[in-house]
């Protein structure tokens, strides 16, 4: 008779561990399939560093703690102009120094800067100062102007597809773009020269490269392209983001008006 209790005993919690397991890995994405999809996003944060840059290295780190949370697209946009310091970025890149020089136009300032974050594409500050970029945070968040824009990303085999929903553009303004941005998880250099010479600093995802993909309206707009585009050869975890945002009447960028985030591990 004891043996048939513990016997059913143990069957009993066996089978509640099969499902509990069975729980966690139908929720877990990346026990599915290998992708992690951020759709309901509601803070885009941009800073433009350097790794040239003895002011960065903060900022960088205050970066990683708001990747971290759930509604939140982190980007690291690494600029070149400080590299005649002596230290080449290994993520430096014109193409990123270009987009922070659009948002100076769109802020009216008169130079451009490192750490300097955006947020939703309104407000630009130090991106080490904690205290304002929080209360930034609370003043905005997506949707702007409290009207929904769909966009999704999926993956489907060997692509991926972006879906954006219908956008309806006041006359006279212009249509929001598209906006596609490559980046790596995260990533460690070691600094040898310039002003950060000797240090470790940690970048979260650098964006190793970004693309206007057209401009949305009252079709909105989808877009396919595959899987490899996006994550490179190697075994590390790329990802991609899709973001949608307004377009100024002088053609600098404006409001972010909706944005989602996929990770991909490597196969």
């Amino acid at each position: 008779m004891m043996r048939r209790v513990r016997t059913r005993l143990l069957l009993r919690s066996c089978t509640a561990i099969f499902a509990l397991l069975a729980a966690v890995f139908a929720t877990s994405p990346q026990a599915v399939s290998g992708e992690r999809v951020k759709n309901r996003i509601t803070h885009v944060l941009e800073l433009f560093t350097s790794q040239g840059c003895s002011s960065c290295p903060p900022a960088d780190e205050l970066l990683a703690k708001f990747a971290d949370q759930p509604d939140v697209l982190a980007l690291s946009y690494h600029v070149d102009y400080w590299d005649y310091i002596g230290w080449r970025d290994t993520f430096g890149s014109g193409h990123n120094s270009e987009r922070q020089r659009a948002y100076a136009k769109a802020f009216s300032n008169k130079m451009i800067y490192t750490p300097q974050l955006v947020v939703n594409g309104l407000y630009d500050m130090v991106g080490s100062h904690v205290g304002k970029i929080e209360r930034m945070m609370k003043k905005t968040q997506l949707p702007a102007g409290g009207t929904a824009v769909s966009v999704k990303i999926q993956r489907i085999g060997d692509s991926i597809h972006i879906s954006v929903g219908p956008v309806q553009t006041p006359p006279g303004e212009r249509k929001p773009m598209l906006v596609l941005v490559n980046f790596a998880d995260s990533a460690e250099v070691k600094v040898d020269r310039g002003e950060n010479q000797g240090k470790v600093l940690v970048s979260t995802h650098p964006v190793r490269g970004w693309q206007l993909m057209g401009m949305v309206g009252s079709d909105g707009m989808n877009v396919d392209m595959p899987v490899s585009s996006v994550l490179p050869d190697g075994n590390e975890t790329y990802g991609c983001a899709a973001i949608l945002q307004a377009v100024r009447k002088d053609g600098s960028p404006g409001a972010i008006l909706a944005a989602t985030q996929m990770e991909i591990d490597p196969d």
